[in-house]
């Protein structure tokens, strides 16, 4: 089980790969984990954006959960993404990652319908009460929740004790110094910020970038920021945020899941496989031409 003193270090953002039909591609997703493992990360977090869990039939993402848990054995921290759109179905999917044996799970708030500030808080207190042997993340996203978990909010959540820290995506740094202030909960940013927020007592990264190419640029920088080696960390937050951003403006106005999954699989360190319907996959065309431009740029990520 995660506890928030335990949380923290790099966490992979990993893609659920799915066929061309749609079917749930379960070993390539043991691959990629084995992979990843390997590299030295340090956690994996599935089914949030990225691994759609939103598409995921709920037989699917079982087998998902029970896979990760088994790929891991014990030498990663295991989050499982078991966000739903109402209360009982989110306990119902964190229960059965509990059982499974998962180390947290990663939830955002019931996003159809905006939730009030109480009701969002009472939300994570049922949910914590219900599942007691197992972590949970709050996943912070108010773009999709139409809400932001604040420093104030975060008080009286960590009452309950598995409450480990969140999962940050917002840019407003002075929402994040409030709470790493407010309350022992750890809490972590995305790739984009995470130097900063580490430098004022953020616990590590939830990060995409290991799996777009592959874990060592991110894993430098984190060990650098628990050096407080603050210059090298800051060079590297730079670079991390210079590839991001200029390999998804090679793939043109398509979905950034459609986008991620084509840089991922350009680079070819895992198998992202292809995005599940509703979403349209980046034409074939577009991910050669792209690719051939990522790689001459920065082929050097991947050797």
């Amino acid at each position: 089980m995660l506890t928030r003193e335990k949380m923290g270090g790099v966490y992979a953002l990993v893609p659920t790969p799915f066929t061309k039909s749609g079917e749930f591609d379960e070993e390539a997703f043991r691959e990629n984990t084995r992979r990843l493992g390997d590299a030295g990360i340090h956690g994996i977090a599935t089914t949030g954006t990225f691994g759609e869990f939103h598409t995921i039939p709920w037989k699917d993402h079982q087998r998902l959960i029970k896979a990760l848990v088994d790929e891991a054995k014990g030498s990663m921290t295991t989050i499982a993404g078991c966000s739903a759109v109402n209360t009982d179905e989110a306990i119902m999917k964190v229960k059965f990652a509990q059982d499974c044996g998962a180390d947290a799970v990663m939830n955002v708030v019931p996003y159809y319908q905006r939730l009030t500030r109480e009701e969002c808080i009472k939300y994570f207190k049922d949910l914590a009460q219900a599942c007691p042997n197992i972590g949970i993340i709050i996943y912070n996203n108010p773009h999709t929740t139409k809400i932001l978990v604040d420093a104030e909010m975060y008080k009286e959540i960590s009452e309950e004790p598995n409450i480990c820290g969140s999962k940050e995506i917002v840019p407003d740094f002075v929402h994040l110094m409030r709470i790493i202030r407010a309350t022992d909960l750890a809490h972590m940013h995305v790739d984009s910020l995470f130097v900063p927020m580490m430098m004022w007592g953020g616990k590590g990264v939830f990060s995409l970038t290991p799996v777009l190419t592959k874990p060592k640029l991110v894993l430098e920088a984190y060990n650098a920021c628990k050096e407080k080696n603050w210059e090298k960390a800051i060079r590297l937050q730079h670079e991390i945020n210079e590839f991001n951003e200029f390999a998804r403006r090679l793939y043109g106005d398509y979905t950034w899941i459609c986008v991620s999954k084509a840089i991922v699989n350009a680079f070819g360190f895992i198998d992202a496989g292809y995005p599940r319907r509703q979403f349209i996959p980046v034409p074939d065309d577009v991910q050669e031409k792209a690719k051939k431009k990522l790689l001459e740029k920065y082929g050097d990520l991947w050797t």
